[in-house]
């Protein structure tokens, strides 16, 4: 080798981890349906970032911090570009991109991103997530890999925030959503992965049904963006027109590929209850356990941001809502009869087979009792259960406890 080749071969191996991956292809339409179908595989699951046999090991994400993560790994197992607006503002630099040398002292490539993507989710979040860095779309032209994001009012002026990654659509219309969550983060537990979960929070101004735009896009106009990109502003007076239960139902019939009976209708509204109960157990004990690790000390605005759940028991609270709307609806059409007496022991307090609906949907709450969801909705409709993660066990499942004197943060 000659000198000339050896300076090359030199000045190259201090320059081959500049960036955190280099692009050497653009973002297309193509590009995106296979994004979208990737999202699907199996290469996308809850244990992407817990698995230690995960080339992704060891990245920590909550909500948005996992659609952020998504759409980079993508992007450089494609050799895509990847940039969000610098949330810093800094006139230095417009965004944050793959092209960054900050983190080229890793010379694995997958520990690189997984570093860069842990930087990441100490800058941004759902407000940059929606306002930024995504843009709405024609709700027929929702996939895979869509996201959703939602902001809604807590108490005392604070607001809680919230995305979804879209992984699949069934055929009735239905989403399966992959999320995280600031528990999750904190506690590096795998994702959430629902089949079939039911949104509940209307879109609003820049919140809703979104897609990333391309880095070529990010200081864009949306009203600028091409034909392909399928912009729409629709969702919004759709849902201020229809309101929750008739604007979800609308864009199920929008997507779907074949009809859904009575008998299906209720059963995944049914079904989504079920999860959503049977998810707040793991919610509440890991306020309880943080709550038990700090000898009951009130928490402060972070921790308790992290571990209270009034998002999470108002869409409980809506499972219900839909199970009611739904069986009002469709309940007279239902051919199964066990069924029919299901939903009935739920939602007619003058006819509960506790038996029955226990033995469908067990709610077994280590040091309470196992409950059903008759009792579970008796409570949320009469306000008992607690959202404040200094409250007792007990007093979280409505039944008499310790109730905390501490903040009531939002």
């Amino acid at each position: 080798m000659n000198v000339s080749k050896i300076l090359i071969s030199f000045l190259f191996s201090l320059t081959a981890f500049s960036a955190v991956w280099h692009a050497d292809n653009s973002w297309t339409p193509q590009y995106e349906s296979e994004y979208s179908k990737w999202m699907t595989s199996q290469a996308v699951h809850a244990r992407i970032f817990v698995d230690k046999n995960s080339k992704y090991y060891g990245l920590r994400a909550d909500c948005a911090d996992a659609a952020y993560a998504m759409r980079a790994i993508f992007s450089f197992e494609n050799s895509l570009p990847f940039a969000i607006s610098n949330p810093s503002g800094g006139r230095a630099s417009q965004t944050l991109s793959n092209t960054t040398n900050a983190f080229d002292k890793y010379r694995d490539s997958h520990k690189r991103v997984v570093a860069f993507l842990n930087y990441l989710g100490e800058s941004v979040g759902t407000e940059n997530l929606s306002r930024l860095d995504t843009y709405p779309v024609a709700l027929k032209s929702i996939r895979p890999a869509t996201l959703y994001t939602y902001k809604i009012k807590g108490r005392f002026g604070k607001v809680i925030r919230h995305a979804y990654t879209i992984k699949d659509i069934q055929s009735t219309g239905s989403f399966d959503l992959i999320y995280s969550t600031q528990a999750i983060k904190k506690e590096n537990l795998p994702m959430n992965y629902r089949k079939g979960k039911e949104l509940v929070n209307l879109p609003q101004t820049v919140w809703g049904f979104r897609r990333f735009k391309w880095p070529s896009t990010l200081a864009n106009s949306n009203t600028t963006l091409a034909s392909h990109f399928s912009y729409s502003e629709e969702q919004y007076s759709l849902a201020r027109e229809l309101g929750s239960n008739e604007f979800f139902s609308y864009v199920k019939d929008l997507l779907k590929t074949e009809n859904e009976t009575p008998n299906s209708i209720i059963k995944r509204v049914l079904d989504n209850a079920c999860a959503e109960a049977v998810a707040r157990i793991d919610y509440v004990n890991q306020g309880v356990a943080y709550n038990l690790s700090r000898n009951g000390k009130c928490m402060n605005y972070t921790d308790y941001d992290i571990y209270s759940t009034p998002a999470r028991d108002k869409a409980l609270k809506a499972s219900f809502e839909a199970l009611v709307y739904n069986w009002k609806k469709v309940g007279s059409k239902v051919s199964d009869n066990h069924l029919a007496m299901l939903v009935e022991s739920i939602v007619n307090p003058t006819y509960v087979d506790r038996d029955l609906v226990t033995e469908y949907c067990p709610i077994k709450v280590e040091g309470l009792k196992t409950y059903n969801l008759a009792e579970i909705w008796e409570r949320v409709q009469s306000g008992a259960l607690s959202s404040h993660p200094n409250d007792s066990l007990a007093a979280r499942w409505g039944v008499p406890g310790v109730r905390t004197s501490c903040k009531v943060w939002y």
